[in-house]
């Protein structure tokens, strides 16, 4: 009996010291029912952020097409995840430069900073760049 009370007891300290992360929160919608998920500045500083990358990089392959990131920010406006969409375009999935400039913007957009929220909810948002004449021509 006192075997099975300790058993019981471990058990239950392990499943209610689990840690609380902000990251595994349900995620909404930075547009759903008026909330507000932005970065101070927004075009200006995405612009600045994706500036040196928009300069340097001039022979992208294939030629055309989009690139969107979707990256998931807590409630109190730190960094979760990121996510990488490419198309071509045709809207046909591929990667430009073999899937390496993607590698180039996912790391500059994970050090993005200063996320304010109007609501405490932790939301997603999106950032695209649209690749014409294999160079990087719009930010948004």
């Amino acid at each position: 009996m006192k075997k099975l009370f300790a058993f019981i007891t471990i058990l239950s300290l392990f499943g209610f010291s689990q840690e609380d992360n902000e990251c595994n929160e349900r995620t909404i919608p930075y547009w759903w029912n008026g909330i507000n998920s932005r970065i101070e500045g927004e075009k200006p500083s995405l612009r600045k952020t994706f500036k040196n990358i928009q300069k340097s990089e001039t022979e992208i392959t294939p030629k055309n097409g989009f690139i969107t990131l979707r990256l998931n920010i807590t409630k109190t406006g730190k960094f979760c995840d990121i996510e990488t969409f490419q198309i071509d375009e045709n809207y046909e999935k591929t990667e430009f430069n073999n899937g390496k400039l993607a590698k180039k913007i996912e790391q500059i957009a994970i050090k993005i900073k200063d996320w304010k929220r109007d609501k405490d909810y932790k939301t997603y948002n999106l950032i695209r760049l649209k690749i014409k004449d294999g160079k990087i021509e719009e930010i948004f």
